[in-house]
């Protein structure tokens, strides 16, 4: 390789190798050596596998065989394999990759000799991964409560209108609870928000824990929880709710003292309006408030009501 040429790949802001078919190296860079330490005279000659034996050069060997049976340029993509050497990323800022991402292009010279090319490619990938994160979080916050981490009341609606369609199509039934902790007001006007804020977490675990995994939880609002149970019938649904309410009263909530909810349970009617299924869960809600509290009170048609215990 002429001088020149050389002078003219030292000088390129990115990786080049040259090697044989079988990674013997004949040219690396100046580029490499500033970002490896492996200087220009011991890379030459040498094997890739030997200068980096902790590294699989599987997918390299292939590309290479692509660019000489097609003698056209193949591709290694960053975000898919990662990079063609590893290079340890030292940056004054925290990376959150370890290794240097890159793109590569594998160029025949001849029927013996390809350029891989080598480009970073790691502040592409770590802006991309900073969106994806903040997508994400921005999708969680849209589903999710953030004080209790469960679900919210704009998800809970979406899997309700889901689970109506459902039972429409296949002819089930289902039902839902509505909880509300009692005098929940004068936790937070003796104790403080603080104190509040760990009771509705404490709530919100003890029902999590004792529900099925089918079952959907969410905070409805407030001191205000719901239960979507499906294929669950009335009766079964008062049983849960009674499961839980006792469990809530006997639960140690520290310094907020001893706890109690009541419950509004409602089952879905085939043909039954959504907003229809919300009111009557909340009206047997009312009710159970409205006739002694710590009690699960049920729906039942025509507005008659049935508590328990």
């Amino acid at each position: 390789m002429s001088f020149v040429k050389t002078d003219i790949l030292d000088a390129l802001e990115n990786g080049v190798i040259i090697t044989d078919k079988d990674l013997n190296i004949l040219f690396w860079n100046r580029w490499l050596s500033v970002h490896t330490g492996i200087s220009q005279e011991k890379a030459h000659r040498q094997r890739l596998p030997k200068l980096f034996p902790d590294t699989s050069f599987s997918i390299l060997k292939r590309k290479i065989r692509i660019a000489f049976t097609l003698k056209t340029p193949s591709f290694m993509n960053a975000s898919v394999e990662k990079y063609v050497i590893p290079i340890k990323l030292n940056k004054i800022t925290k990376s959150i990759f370890r290794f240097m991402r890159q793109d590569s292009v594998i160029t025949p010279l001849d029927d013996t000799q390809v350029a891989v090319l080598i480009y970073d490619a790691t502040q592409l990938l770590e802006a991309n991964a900073v969106i994806e994160t903040q997508l994400k979080l921005e999708e969680k916050q849209a589903r999710i409560d953030g004080l209790t981490q469960c679900y919210n009341k704009t998800m809970f609606n979406k899997l309700l209108a889901i689970e109506i369609k459902k039972a429409n199509r296949h002819d089930y039934a289902f039902s839902m609870i509505i909880l509300d902790i009692d005098n929940f007001k004068s936790v937070n006007d003796t104790f403080g928000h603080l104190v509040g804020d760990y009771v509705l977490k404490q709530i919100a675990t003890i029902c999590s824990q004792n529900i099925r995994e089918s079952d959907v939880f969410a905070r409805w609002g407030g001191e205000e929880f719901c239960i979507l149970l499906p294929q669950a019938t009335l009766e079964n649904t008062i049983a849960v709710a009674d499961k839980l309410r006792r469990i809530v009263a006997a639960h140690n909530f520290g310094e907020a003292g001893p706890q109690q909810c009541s419950f509004g349970v409602a089952e879905y009617s085939k043909d039954n309006q959504q907003a229809n299924l919300v009111r009557q869960a909340d009206e047997a809600l009312y009710y159970a408030k409205h006739n002694g509290k710590n009690r699960v009170a049920a729906y039942l048609d025509n507005q008659k009501f049935i508590l328990s215990p």
